[in-house]
């Protein structure tokens, strides 16, 4: 007669390393579970300072984070080396709080939303050659997984949680996502995507948002990126497209936690242009009438300056255009407007700043000249500045529109980039407006549009 306790017995009586390799093809879960059958499993796998079977384990699951892409230069002699188990248990730690969802505490949401953050920056680069097929992202499909079943971005913000970094946490993932997450049921996502419209062109269309100490653009006081605003701006562009017909709707910038992977974008990507600039572009850009815009932000219209009801008002609607770039590289000295950024100047970066020139194309059939850079921010993201040179007057300062966008994901993700739009004098009550920006295949034939 058998009894309950010799299969474990007979489990235990295999060599640890045989266990071991058994072990690797669990889920960490099952693992942790394994661990608490008795003092014997849990020694096998918590004792020893051996990291093989975290590091299979962490490897089975998710991408290889030495493999992930570096924009800024790491000090590598006193970097600490990599520990499987702790960032194996930090993503398990995340993902079980993404599904509690009740009863967790400030902390354990911000370190959560921490680990997903550094789980999409981590993602591994997509390849593209003659010998290898482009490979999907472990790390994405996980984490795609992961906010797509508990919501949990879409969870309302407690007051314990309102402090800035959780907020811009919160928001650069939701940025990465680009309301491909919505609510399964039409009626309640209609109402969802609404309210965060209404939410978001107030942000928007806030001239306050935009001044000296953020360089003008979606940015923070320390130099870093403003993750909210990013989001705000990409909702503004996303939920102006939904309403629009016939082919506005097919013609969008590729979205979700997939198009965030770096090099996942159309065309090849050189040791020069790191950044994929050469090639040909899309841009939506979008913008209030100046007269409703300037009632949104100093009149006592719809209840005051800038209050929500501005916007539930049926009548109110933006101008969308969607405009085709061409862009080439170029030096430094063939730049007419170029300021670099004091916060960027000893920044040890391992991608030099890209400078390129172009024309960009509306409907209409007339061609302005755009020139800008690429370069990357003090937080290691990837920014783009570029000026649109309008009506041919090239030397006349307060006809320029100056562009400063962000890079969804890695460096030249198919998502783009999205961003905010001004005159380049910024001048008290100058237009605003957020525009997106994204590359497409040399063959791209879509028609260009302006919806007003």
């Amino acid at each position: 007669m058998t009894t309950a306790s010799e299969p474990v017995a007979n489990l235990l009586s295999i060599p640890p390393e045989i266990i071991h390799h058994i072990l690797v093809f669990c889920q960490p879960t099952d693992v942790a579970t394994f661990a608490k059958v008795c003092r014997i499993s849990f020694d096998l796998v918590y004792s020893g300072n051996d990291q093989f079977l975290w590091r299979e384990l962490f490897l089975n699951n998710y991408d290889d984070p030495r493999q992930a892409i570096q924009t800024l230069v790491v000090d590598e002699v006193s970097a600490e080396p990599l520990n499987w188990k702790d960032v194996l248990q930090r993503r398990t730690e995340a993902e079980l709080v993404a599904r509690r969802a009740q009863n967790v505490e400030s902390h354990e949401r911000r370190r959560a939303l921490e680990t997903f953050v550094t789980a999409a920056l981590q993602a591994l680069p997509a390849i593209k050659n003659s010998e290898e097929k482009e490979r999907p992202s472990s790390n994405l499909q996980w984490l795609d997984r992961v906010l797509r079943e508990t919501h949990m971005l879409s969870q309302p913000v407690l007051q314990t949680d309102s402090d800035s970094e959780t907020t811009q946490l919160r928001s650069r993932l939701r940025a990465y996502v680009s309301l491909t997450h919505d609510p399964s049921d039409e009626e309640e996502s209609t109402k969802v995507v609404a309210a965060r419209r209404i939410e978001s062109r107030c942000f928007v269309y806030d001239i306050r948002n935009y001044k000296p100490i953020t360089h003008w653009g979606p940015f923070l006081a320390n130099g870093f990126v403003n993750w909210q605003h990013i989001e705000h701006l990409g909702n503004v562009v996303l939920t102006n497209l939904r309403e629009l017909p016939g082919s506005w709707a097919t013609t969008v910038p590729s979205l979700g936690l997939e198009n965030t992977q770096a090099f996942s974008a159309p065309g090849p990507c050189s040791d020069i242009d790191w950044a994929g600039v050469e090639g040909t572009w899309r841009r939506y850009v979008c913008f209030m009438d100046y007269r409703d815009l300037f009632a949104f932000n100093y009149s006592n219209v719809a209840h005051g300056p800038r209050n929500a009801e501005f916007f539930r008002d049926a009548r109110f609607r933006e101008a969308t255009r969607l405009i085709e770039i061409k862009l080439y590289l170029v030096s430094r000295s063939q730049l007419r407007f170029y300021t670099p950024s004091p916060d960027l100047e000893d920044l040890k970066t391992r991608y030099p700043t890209l400078f390129f020139c172009g024309v960009s194309r509306g409907v209409s059939g007339n061609e302005a000249k755009v020139e800008g850079n690429v370069c990357i921010g003090i937080d290691g993201t990837i920014r783009w500045t570029f000026y649109d040179l309008i009506q041919g007057a090239v030397h006349d300062l307060s006809t320029l529109w100056c562009s400063k966008g962000v890079q969804l994901g890695g460096i030249a993700s198919a998502a783009g980039i999205v961003g905010s739009w001004s005159t380049s004098v910024h001048d008290q009550g100058d237009p605003v407006g957020p525009f997106w920006l994204w590359k497409v295949p040399p063959s791209h034939s879509g028609a260009l549009m302006d919806f007003t």
